[in-house]
């Protein structure tokens, strides 16, 4: 599952100063809004959000918030708006959006590749990757960390298009023909050998031009 729970603290004061004290107490201030509900203004602790933020690493942020113990009935978050110092990077302030029980999502799902792909292991092929992550719509509560595709039995030229993959969980929504990756060819060496077949007509043409010279001297 991908939600990440955040505890929350109700705060009733706001105001530049009120939230410079609460920074340096070590919590950021941040607002909780939603389509149907009034905007409240809350507080988090810092170091586990900004934990929590290295753990996603550009994962989709869905948040379950408590004021407590974590239960089923936290409602659901998504992170909207992160406002940082643009000289310390330190975060002033976060918003947060509710987002309805039973109500799907559309978020960018990252990919997992899995399995070894022969003759990339040889050192024939090379794996291409065309994008990290594809978009699924389904309930927040049953969003996947990760898709998985296995590249074990591919071989040459062979190419992963986004309706090749499944997910668990509700249903894919990028572009059915969007290229996730390919196998292509080993290109590497074969540069190299150009590289040297040009340096040595170059040492050639050099060495001609020598006894060019050479020869119109003894002239």
């Amino acid at each position: 599952m991908g939600l990440v729970n955040l505890t929350i603290t109700p705060r009733s004061t706001k105001g530049k100063n009120h939230n410079r004290r609460t920074r340096a107490a070590g919590r950021i201030p941040a607002v909780v809004y939603g389509k149907d509900r009034e905007s409240a203004m809350v507080e988090i602790e810092g170091h586990p959000f900004e934990v929590a933020l290295g753990h996603l690493a550009g994962r989709t942020a869905l948040f379950s918030l408590s004021e407590g113990e974590a239960s089923e009935d936290d409602s659901i978050a998504l992170l909207r708006e992160i406002q940082r110092n643009p000289v310390t990077d330190e975060i002033l302030h976060v918003d947060l959006m509710e987002i309805p029980r039973g109500v799907p999502v559309t978020v960018p799902i990252s990919i997992q590749i899995e399995g070894e792909c022969q003759i990339v292991k040889s050192g024939e092929a090379s794996l291409a990757t065309s994008m990290d992550q594809i978009e699924i719509s389904c309930l927040p509560r049953e969003m996947p960390e990760y898709l998985t595709i296995d590249i074990s039995e591919l071989e040459l030229n062979d190419k992963v298009f986004v309706k090749d993959v499944t997910t668990p969980v509700g249903e894919i929504v990028s572009d059915p023909e969007g290229l996730v990756l390919n196998i292509r060819p080993q290109v590497m060496e074969l540069v190299e050998e150009e590289e040297d077949e040009e340096g040595a007509a170059e040492g050639e043409e050099g060495a001609e031009s020598s006894e060019e010279g050479e020869e119109k001297s003894e002239d």
